[in-house]
């Protein structure tokens, strides 16, 4: 993870800057080693629109900045000079910032290392799994921007929709989502996760949250009433199901009631779908679809070739293969950047050197 990358996903999201106090941060720290005066943000306004023209209002929005987002808090460590004026606070919060990059680095290393070892240790082939959700945290490969904009959207108050070709990889983010929930909610949620590939009908929806949230289904009124007392993050795998006769746009009108219209809804959604909302429910066309609206669509881009090389990479490494570039380019051309068919041809490909050396 490079420095911007650090400041965006982890530090902006941590401590709920918006877009202008970002443009600062980042104008103001562009990497871990520099810090920028205030005539030098302010000059960058030029290019920038969200950046102060201003030296003087540069200062004033950094004091706002330190005291605001950076003061401690009851759920989170703070900047320990935030409100002291001096010549070298800027200096001094660079430092903070660093160490706590340098700290991530030193955990992303030792994770790549759990990682290879866990993958050594449960398989001969490092290219699992071939057609399973991806649920170990140790095998999901290059989502952590994605993610970061799905809790992004849920704690400014929206819920998501994942939009993607199939085999992309929403089911294994929505198990990502799930397990990362408790810590990266700002306001605790317990997470439910339900597959509508399993589930037929709106009776058997119901029967099943109900379950989850281990409540009795009675009849609706008392349903509503135990619902509203809840705090859920609910995710829902293969929304397209809700497509077939067994399921009623009276279910979906429900959810919308209970996951929009007020500051702390009892729901925030989190849906994933292979085509957009507006074309999979064509009857909710003359009316604003009820998930539309209220989920903001997150699409889940093929990997492209950068994100395929590199995911090889990692896959072959501490092992004694090695794929000849001719072989890398062809699985990049042949996946189209889609994950699962890139795991297809490379797991075929391995399988074949280990026979050979055999």
């Amino acid at each position: 993870m490079n420095w911007e990358n650090f400041l965006i996903i982890v530090i902006f999201r941590q401590h709920g800057l918006s877009p202008k106090e970002q443009a600062i941060l980042l104008a103001k720290f562009p990497d871990e080693n520099t810090v920028n005066d205030n005539n030098q943000v302010a000059e960058q306004s030029l290019s920038n629109d969200q950046l102060p023209s201003d030296a003087e209002t540069v200062r004033r929005q950094m004091w706002n900045i330190y005291n605001k987002r950076f003061a401690p808090q009851l759920d989170r460590e703070g900047f320990p000079d935030y409100n002291q004026r001096s010549k070298d606070k800027d200096a001094k919060f660079l430092a903070w910032l660093k160490n706590k990059y340098e700290e991530l680095l030193e955990q992303k290393s030792s994770s790549n290392l759990a990682k290879n070892s866990y993958i050594n240790k449960n398989s001969n082939n490092p290219f699992i799994p071939l057609n399973d959700v991806i649920i170990d945290k140790y095998l999901l490969y290059s989502r952590e921007r994605e993610i970061a904009r799905v809790f992004e959207t849920l704690n400014s108050g929206s819920s998501v929709a994942l939009i993607g070709e199939r085999k992309i990889g929403k089911s294994s983010l929505l198990q990502a989502i799930y397990q990362q929930a408790p810590s990266a909610l700002l306001k605790p949620r317990k997470p439910i996760y339900l597959n509508l590939s399993l589930i037929d009908n709106d009776d058997d929806f119901y029967d099943e949250l109900c379950t989850q949230i281990e409540i009795t289904f009675e009849n609706e009124r008392q349903f509503t009433r135990e619902l509203r007392r809840q705090q859920l993050l609910l995710l829902l795998d293969e929304v397209q199901k809700m497509t077939w006769g067994g399921f009623t746009r009276e279910l979906r009108q429900k959810l919308r009631g209970f996951a929009d219209g007020q500051a702390n809804p009892p729901l925030r959604l989190v849906i994933a779908a292979s085509e957009h909302l507006d074309i999979l429910f064509p009857d909710s066309r003359d009316d604003p679809s009820p998930f539309q609206g209220v989920c903001i669509e997150e699409v889940i881009e093929p990997w492209n070739e950068t994100i395929m090389r590199g995911f090889i990479s990692s896959r072959l490494a501490n092992t004694q293969v090695s794929f000849k570039e001719g072989e890398i380019i062809k699985f990049i051309r042949e996946s189209g950047g889609n994950p699962n068919k890139l795991m297809l041809l490379c797991h075929r490909a391995y399988s074949q050197y280990v026979e050979g050396m055999r």
